[in-house]
């Protein structure tokens, strides 16, 4: 998955989810599509600090909704 800007603000929010690979020409890369639950509040501000709107989160059917 690419995130569909370079240099945004989500890799500085959640480096361990996103990452600006120099091999993407800078673009943002998703390093972990699940990441464990002690970090959905950080994925979710780099979601909503995200200025081309092109991280979307969605919710697990497992997820227990906490």
């Amino acid at each position: 998955m690419l995130v569909a800007i370079p240099k945004c603000n989500c890799s500085r929010t959640v480096p361990s989810v996103f990452a600006n690979l120099d091999e993407n020409d800078g673009f943002v890369s998703v390093l972990d599509e699940n990441p464990p639950q002690s970090e959905w509040a950080m994925v979710r501000e780099a979601e909503d600090l995200c200025p081309s709107a092109t991280i979307h989160i969605e919710k697990d059917d497992d997820s227990s909704g906490s």
